[in-house]
């Protein structure tokens, strides 16, 4: 007779139950990935040596967008807080994004200070974002910085 089994594991979940990160750049589909290659390229350019990194997140790097019909959703993180100019910078290129690729219907962007987005207070709600629900395109992963993330009370 077969002994116990395990439970099976949450999806989403690592074995030692921390959340797995959702997506990854090897599941952007065929057809975005043009658009995903011109945000990697334009956003040193707008942003220089202030841009400390950038991540995808949504339905792209899930593998589940719709041509026509999904969004590209980035994380913008400056070395410093954002400034005005960089808001008007950031819907300037998704306006360019949007009609320069067919294949999105629209940029959605955050745009984070470093020191804000790694402070105490966003421990729980944007470093859980970043780490868990955002996937790495340009810069220093600062999912490195912060805790591994369980689903327990604290998270909620």
């Amino acid at each position: 007779m077969p002994g116990p089994t395990a439970p099976p594991r949450p999806h989403g979940l690592d074995p030692d139950g921390f959340f797995l990160r959702e997506g990854s750049l090897t599941h952007v589909p065929g057809a975005f990935r043009p658009v995903v290659a011109a945000v990697r390229e334009r956003l040193p350019e707008v942003f220089g040596a202030r841009l400390d990194g950038a991540y995808l997140y949504g339905s792209i790097p899930r593998g589940t967008a719709r041509v026509g019909r999904s969004d590209l959703d980035l994380l913008i993180v400056l070395r410093e807080e954002p400034a005005d100019a960089d808001r008007a910078a950031v819907r300037a290129l998704g306006e360019d994004l949007d009609r320069e690729f067919p294949e999105i219907d629209g940029a959605g962007t955050l745009l984070y200070g470093r020191e804000r987005l790694l402070s105490e207070p966003e421990r729980y709600d944007m470093g859980w974002f970043l780490a868990c629900l955002c996937t790495p395109l340009l810069g220093t992963d600062l999912a490195g910085l912060l805790p591994r993330y369980r689903p327990d009370s604290l998270l909620a």
